[in-house]
């Protein structure tokens, strides 16, 4: 298999902790998305990564979809209970972590404009939301404190590892209010699978 990705994208990052968490042999092929014809178009219409192109050539497309593709193919170690409480859980901290991802991106995006021809406004909520966010995190990593030590991450400490990661690289101020969070990331990036993933 193949994972289309870049070295900064927090959806592609999940992807590829699951991969390491879960010992699953994977290539890694890096794109370029600002190039040209680049090579995750050929195998997603929207050129958007991470893609999962498998042994047969066919493409799974959307972290939370190849996540649950991982998850059929390799059963064990599972990233998502089996209980169906925590099942739930579990996605809706992935949810969570994923739309920290996506105002974190329009965030970024909205301050690359020149400063008079930004919108003010939307700077302010998508900040507020992002702490919002955060603050529930920061929650629930205080039961997560063994997770860089753990035999297998779960998918909601992966989402998580993702998402405070790239808040990190963009907006690292944003986690000034958040110690206890920011303790728990300095732990994990002791983990392979999390400082073998880490934006370059």
């Amino acid at each position: 298999m193949r994972l289309y990705a870049t070295q900064t994208s927090p959806y592609a990052r999940k992807v590829h902790i699951a991969l390491l968490e879960k010992n699953i042999p994977c290539d890694m092929e890096w794109v370029d998305l600002r190039a040209p014809g680049h090579a995750a178009l050929e195998h997603n219409p929207l050129g958007k990564i991470p893609v999962l192109v498998r042994d047969d050539g066919s493409s799974v497309y959307d972290s939370a979809v190849i996540i649950q593709y991982l998850e059929i193919l390799c059963p064990e170690p599972a990233i998502i209970p089996h209980d169906p409480e925590a099942r739930i859980e579990a996605l809706r901290i992935e949810a969570l972590a994923s739309g920290i991802m996506d105002t974190t991106i329009a965030w970024v995006l909205e301050q690359r404009h020149a400063s008079d021809c930004q919108d003010a406004a939307m700077l302010q909520r998508a900040r507020g939301k992002i702490l919002a966010a955060l603050a529930i995190l920061q929650e629930e990593t205080d039961a997560w404190q063994d997770a860089g030590t753990a035999p297998v991450l779960t998918l909601a400490q992966i989402a998580t590892v993702a998402a405070v990661g790239y808040v990190d690289l963009r907006a690292p101020d944003f986690l000034l209010q958040f110690p206890d969070l920011t303790a728990w990331m300095h732990t994990m990036r002791l983990r392979p699978s999390v400082s073998a993933t880490a934006p370059r």
